[in-house]
């Protein structure tokens, strides 16, 4: 069972990143709705990968990941955001990202580019990356 972590601000990503992911592999969803809730929720909880939208009410999604790295948490960090300016891509890779997957309001998609995006951070699938073919299967 994956445990995911997921920071967004828009109750209909969350439900849509949910029905997704549980179609298709044995994963726990938890949503937060800001930078700061996701850290409470860390200070009790483990997550085998966070995925977070750049643009967050208070921290922003960059703050978010400095606070985690700059306190040694090194869990697999994905961003999935509208937000794909080189300098922010480029700021998110020097902060320690595992991955960075663009999103264009709710298309299916780059959610499903995000789900191989953590099965491959969170070494399932055997640490293959698995193809949308194999998604689709339930492989």
């Amino acid at each position: 069972m994956i445990t995911v972590l997921y920071v967004d601000t828009d109750p209909k990503m969350w439900t849509i990143i949910s029905h997704i992911f549980e179609k298709y592999c044995a994963v726990s969803i938890f949503p937060a709705g800001s930078g700061e809730e996701a850290l409470g929720w860390l200070s009790q909880y483990h997550a085998d990968v966070i995925v977070s939208d750049i643009n967050l009410p208070g921290m922003s999604g960059i703050q978010f990941l400095h606070i985690l790295r700059a306190g040694g948490i090194a869990t697999p960090f994905i961003f999935f955001s509208e937000s794909a300016h080189p300098y922010v891509k480029n700021k998110a890779c020097r902060e320690g990202i595992s991955g960075f997957i663009p999103r264009k309001g709710l298309e299916k998609k780059p959610v499903l580019d995000l789900l191989r995006m953590v099965c491959w951070a969170t070494g399932s699938h055997d640490g293959e990356y698995p193809s949308l073919e194999d998604l689709k299967r339930g492989v």
